[in-house]
């Protein structure tokens, strides 16, 4: 009987164990593929062309002077993507958002309308500030009505008192 209870023990604990990695197994995201560019030092000539396009746009710093012009390549696929050279030396510059060229301009959807204004009523309309001179009147009223409750509380005590 011991070994019969220790061997539903051991496949309860084996059930829970499988069930446990088939949920982890839905959970988790599928990882996302990496891109795999052309080789290293392939010629752009052999970059896909982007929408009737070629993938680079070739120009010259300067028209007027062309032997000491430097030469400006821009990716057409990766707009903010230059490469520029003069005589033997050369450089990569990237100035953009990461993201590749569309034909279709993005256009966020419009705004909603604008809401009506809420009604300005006694209720919710500002007054000025009183100013100094006015406060210390309100102040002379209150402290003159605390005065004559406190007086009439005095008269009713003492009117209890006679009795």
């Amino acid at each position: 009987p011991a070994v019969k209870g220790e061997a539903v023990v051991s496949t309860q604990s084996t059930g829970d164990f499988e069930d446990e990695e088939e949920e982890e197994e839905r959970e988790e995201p599928d990882e996302p593929q990496p891109e795999h560019g052309p080789a290293l030092l392939t010629p752009i000539s052999e970059d896909s062309d982007v929408d009737s396009m070629p993938a680079w746009s070739a120009a010259l710093t300067s028209t007027l002077v062309p032997q000491y012009a430097a030469a400006i390549l821009r990716s057409n696929l990766w707009p903010g993507a230059f490469t520029f050279g003069l005589e033997k030396k050369f450089e990569n510059l990237y100035i953009g958002w990461g993201h590749k060229y569309t034909a279709e301009s993005y256009s966020p959807p419009a705004p909603p309308a604008t809401q009506e204004e809420y009604p300005s009523g006694v209720e919710v309309t500002e007054v000025p500030d009183p100013t100094v001179d006015e406060e210390r009147a309100l102040q002379a009223v209150q402290q003159e009505q605390l005065d004559r409750e406190a007086e009439e509380a005095e008269m009713e005590d003492d009117d209890d008192d006679d009795d």
